[in-house]
């Protein structure tokens, strides 16, 4: 049955999105990536005009490559995945395509309207924005409004997080504060965060809707579709922050986070995280061209290392803006006692190896879609 899974997973790997959606919805199966450009939710009239040329409208299951450009009508917006845990949500009358998809340089343009990006970031692990006539490279997790007037000129809102203009880092626009280019040069003001519009609301609500979607995944089920896609090379801890998983029952995808005590940078916690599925210690290893060769201790439940190897998504959850919290002595989810691997084998069946796993008692998890 095992190897069932797996044969089937290959061939969605070949297929698009959308296809690959649409299957696991009539197989009842998730179906797990770790791409950026999934079309999360497209909501009125939105147009997509592909890098070779083809144009149409975009729908929900999509997949957009780099330089295909999205366009939204008068009633038009859309919600796209950008790296996992990483989203883009785009307003009416705007526009945008992907540049770079690299996790530690995530780049997209905005030619024109509004969007709003929920993302996490550090500053090795940056995101940029570039508008016709400016950038803007965001360094810390959080969430930001991009507006882009007639000129093309952009503006920032940074409702959390930390952000600057060009190359000079040296005036950061902070949470609270947004920021424009000028002719006389930057200009930094506060705003008022009780002043929502459409676009806003939209987002919040959504950041809560996907939080509780990842607290609901089934376990059984989850189990063997992620161990599917790992062995079908489809993700590894060190290329990206989490999952996407595409939730058949609900129809969305939604973000299952590597580390523990992992919630949207809007402080809705993601309830459960990749450790509570039980997976065998080879997929904590470092990956090489033949596969894991070892287990990294930087990995482990509730902790984080310096050591070399340290995986991304360990590198920036020791961030209040990376959690939605910060971290208390005792992490929703870890494993209590003992946070590393104890030497527990485990019997080989159903094609997973034979391999060590994490015990003891597992503390209850944050609450979905609650900080």
């Amino acid at each position: 049955m095992f190897g069932v899974a797996i044969a089937a997973f290959a061939v969605a790997g070949a297929a698009t999105a959308q296809s690959d959606a649409i299957s696991a919805a009539a197989g009842d199966k998730y179906v797990i990536s770790a791409k950026a450009g999934g079309v999360n939710l497209v909501s009125g009239e939105v147009g997509i005009v592909r890098e070779t040329g083809q144009s149409g409208r975009l729908i929900k299951g999509d997949r957009l490559e780099i330089g295909d450009r999205v366009s939204t009508g008068a009633d038009g917006k859309a919600e796209v995945l950008l790296n996992p845990g990483s989203y883009l949500r785009l307003g009416p009358l705007s526009a945008f395509e992907f540049r770079s998809t690299s996790l530690d340089d995530l780049r997209v343009r905005l030619d024109s309207g509004s969007a709003i990006l929920e993302v996490f970031a550090t500053n090795d692990f940056k995101v940029t924005v570039d508008t016709p006539r400016s950038k803007l490279t965001l360094i810390d997790s959080g969430i930001y409004r991009v507006d882009v007037d007639g000129s093309g000129m952009g503006k920032v809102a940074v409702w959390k997080g930390k952000a600057y203009f060009g190359d000079d880092s040296s005036e950061y626009i902070k949470s609270g504060r947004e920021g424009s280019v000028t002719p006389s040069g930057l200009a930094i003001a506060k705003f008022d965060r009780g002043d929502k519009d459409e676009l806003e609301t939209w987002s919040k609500d959504r950041a809560k809707d996907l939080a509780k979607i990842t607290g609901r995944l089934q376990r059984d089920n989850m189990r063997t579709a992620l161990m599917s896609s790992y062995l079908g090379g489809r993700w590894n801890m060190y290329n990206s922050f989490g999952l996407w998983v595409y939730d058949p029952f609900r129809g969305f995808n939604c973000f299952l986070p590597f580390g523990l005590g992992w919630g949207s940078p809007y402080g809705y916690g993601f309830g459960s995280s990749i450790w509570y599925y039980n997976l065998p210690n080879t997929v904590f290893g470092v990956p090489t061209h033949n596969g894991p060769v070892r287990v990294v201790r930087g990995v482990k439940p509730g902790r984080t290392t310096d050591a070399p190897g340290r995986p991304p998504f360990a590198q920036v959850q020791g961030s209040s803006g990376a959690t939605g919290r910060d971290f208390s002595p005792i992490k929703p989810g870890r494993i209590d006692s003992d946070p590393g691997f104890d030497p527990a084998p485990v019997r080989s069946s159903g094609g997973f190896p034979s391999v060590s796993v994490p015990t003891g008692r597992v503390v209850q998890d944050s609450k979905p879609g609650r900080p």
